[in-house]
């Protein structure tokens, strides 16, 4: 075993890989700008792979950000993974998956195009199940992200426009307003912390029209409406007609409850360790309902003993 010679590193022509569309859709720019101030202080870190056809061609199977920090860097020369892959496209597919399985994860929009991709070109479900040690509910999590995902926004994604974890807060919305609050926050400019902000909010069941209509038109008013609103009610205020509800405690218990109700619909998708790993957050969870429902039914009914939960 000592004497076998496994190393594939070779020196390529920067310009003469293909990158790969899919795998460019999760690279934002901040991660390549990082990238690429590590490869001037460290050279390069994590080694592209790079699939060589037989007709000689090369073709980028995992390593996308170096790939693309390399170009920008003017850097014509580098090595590379080097593997050979035959004709039929599920050759490449399959060890794209292989290779984002033992990397850190793309995200999930990624990983459902490369999943979709994979699927398209032949490889039967079973084997991506097993080769990324994924349950089904996780894969078919991953294939609902990008069939709910509206194709005009992929392509925002796709050319740099919108990041990618920013497009998975966009595909939570109703397809038929994805696109138009897409373009609108990339022409406000907002960061992936208030897209989420605003897309919760749209779903949020007591939002009314005229404020998931200024959500998709007008995102940065409406964020400003939202934190006036905050703030409103933590001041105890309580102005009908702007979207501000009187009954603070209220509005602030349905609107958890959706958010149980996101979770519940999201926690289909997660593995069992995935799973374990929340059972802390949720105990404590559980602690502070049962407080708050203590303190609520002291206030209904003063001076009776304490209900159980399911009283």
């Amino acid at each position: 075993m000592a004497d076998r010679q496994i190393s594939r590193v070779r020196e390529i022509d920067v310009a003469a890989v293909a990158g790969n569309g899919t795998l460019a859709a999760g690279v934002d720019r901040r991660a390549l700008e990082r990238c690429k101030d590590a490869i001037e202080k460290l050279g390069v870190l994590h080694t592209p792979v790079v699939g060589a056809t037989e007709d000689g061609g090369r073709r980028l199977l995992s390593g996308q950000c170096e790939l693309t920090a390399l170009r920008e860097l003017g850097v014509r020369k580098a090595e590379a993974v080097e593997v050979k892959i035959g004709g039929d496209a599920g050759d490449g597919a399959k060890l794209s998956l292989l290779l984002m399985s033992l990397r850190e994860r793309p995200g999930a929009l990624c990983e459902g195009h490369l999943i979709r991709d994979a699927m398209d070109a032949g490889v039967p479900r079973p084997e991506i199940q097993e080769m990324l040690g994924k349950s089904s509910s996780w894969v078919s999590n991953r294939l609902s992200l990008v069939s709910r995902l509206d194709a005009n926004v992929y392509e925002l994604v796709r050319g740099g426009i919108l990041g990618a974890r920013s497009a998975e807060e966009v595909a939570r919305l109703p397809e038929r307003s994805q696109f138009a609050f897409a373009e609108a926050a990339v022409r406000e400019g907002l960061p992936k912390s208030a897209i989420a902000a605003l897309v919760a909010g749209y779903r949020d069941e007591t939002c009314p029209d005229a404020v998931r209509a200024q959500i998709v038109g007008d995102p940065r008013a409406a964020l400003a409406r939202m934190a006036d609103t905050r703030r409103s009610v933590a001041e105890g205020g309580g102005r009908r007609g702007r979207g501000i509800r009187e009954d603070a405690a209220g509005w602030r218990i349905k609107s958890a409850k959706s958010r149980v109700c996101a979770i519940l619909r999201d926690i289909s998708g997660v593995t069992r360790s995935e799973a374990e790993s929340c059972l802390d957050a949720l105990a404590e969870l559980e602690a502070g309902l049962l407080e708050l429902l203590a303190a609520v039914r002291g206030l209904v009914y003063p001076g009776k003993a304490e209900v159980g939960i399911g009283a």
